[in-house]
């Protein structure tokens, strides 16, 4: 089964995880990491480090979302890249999150990054594109 790091600023990843609970129920194999003000970079490569030898265990992979590209969680979690079986998204949202939960165990890893940057990506939509197409 591939694990999942959601490695966000301050708390945001560990209420996507609570909010995928809330939807289909307690989850395996993901962990959160909070990047504060109040931790070096160090310390957040510990605890990356950390939450991924949690999360990937039984060696499927792990997928570290982050919440934008070029900030301290996404840019220390580049430096996890070199290991086997390892993969970073960015611009991590709840969809996203939902579809990796339905698909964790059954899709390989580089196979499940696709999907789920394209997923993450569809999700995102103005709501008065899809009601002025409804009016036509």
């Amino acid at each position: 089964m591939i694990g999942l790091v959601v490695a966000t600023h301050g708390s945001l990843g560990r209420e996507l995880l609570s909010s995928v609970q809330m939807i289909i129920g307690p989850v395996r194999n993901a962990r959160a990491v909070a990047v504060g003000r109040d931790l070096g970079l160090e310390q957040v490569r510990d605890e990356l480090g950390k939450a991924i030898d949690e999360v990937g265990g039984d060696g499927q992979g792990v997928i570290i979302a982050t919440d934008m590209f070029g900030g301290t969680p996404a840019n220390v979690g580049m430096t996890f890249l070199d290991a086997v079986k390892v993969d970073l998204l960015t611009g991590v949202n709840l969809p996203m999150l939902l579809k990796f939960f339905n698909s964790q165990e059954n899709v390989p890893l580089a196979e499940l990054v696709g999907i789920l940057k394209a997923y993450g990506q569809q999700s995102i939509a103005r709501a008065d594109d899809f009601l002025q197409s409804r009016s036509v």
